[in-house]
């Protein structure tokens, strides 16, 4: 094949690998155009950790636990500047918070899938990328918030129709 014809080598395949590698390219991606918009200097790290999950589910797993301590770290630190929230928000506000709270979203379509993946046969589930990804998502909801309070923006408190909160 003509490589000035092949986007990605792994397009056509059937497993939902290829599907993980595009989402993590486009969270990274996103990532990277969001530190445009945002005054957070961790979004550089968080982008290469990211690259490296992306190989992580097809390869040698790439996250390591002190990836996973350096993300604990991070949430921490975030969460002590505007105190941990015990409801849900709705994703608006500042330019910045609004591509943070799109990251997250994103995110979560990546844990899906990584779900999806350890259902195919002969897979081996992957716990580090399932703790990876659910801690960057938390992270970025945290750093929306943090942008928001930075621009004075008040968070709103979302309040469900649907469930009793």
């Amino acid at each position: 094949m003509d490589k000035r014809a092949c986007a990605y080598s792994f397009l056509y395949e059937s497993s939902s690998l290829c599907d993980y590698e595009i989402a993590t390219d486009e969270l990274a991606s996103q990532t990277g155009l969001a530190m445009h918009y945002v005054k957070h200097s961790d979004l550089s790290k968080l982008v290469e950790l990211i690259y490296h999950a992306n190989g992580s589910m097809r390869a040698k797993v790439a996250i390591t636990d002190e990836d996973i301590r350096y993300l604990s770290r991070l949430y921490d630190e975030y969460v002590e500047m505007v105190g941990d929230l015990k409801y849900f928000v709705i994703p608006e506000g500042c330019l910045g918070a609004c591509h943070l709270h799109c990251l997250r979203s994103k995110t979560k379509s990546i844990i899906r899938l990584i779900h999806k993946i350890d259902q195919e046969p002969n897979r081996e589930k992957r716990q580090i990328l399932h703790d990876f990804f659910n801690m960057l998502s938390n992270i970025f909801f945290y750093m929306a918030l943090v942008e928001n309070k930075n621009e004075q923006i008040n968070e709103i408190k979302f309040v469900s129709k649907s469930y009793d909160c």
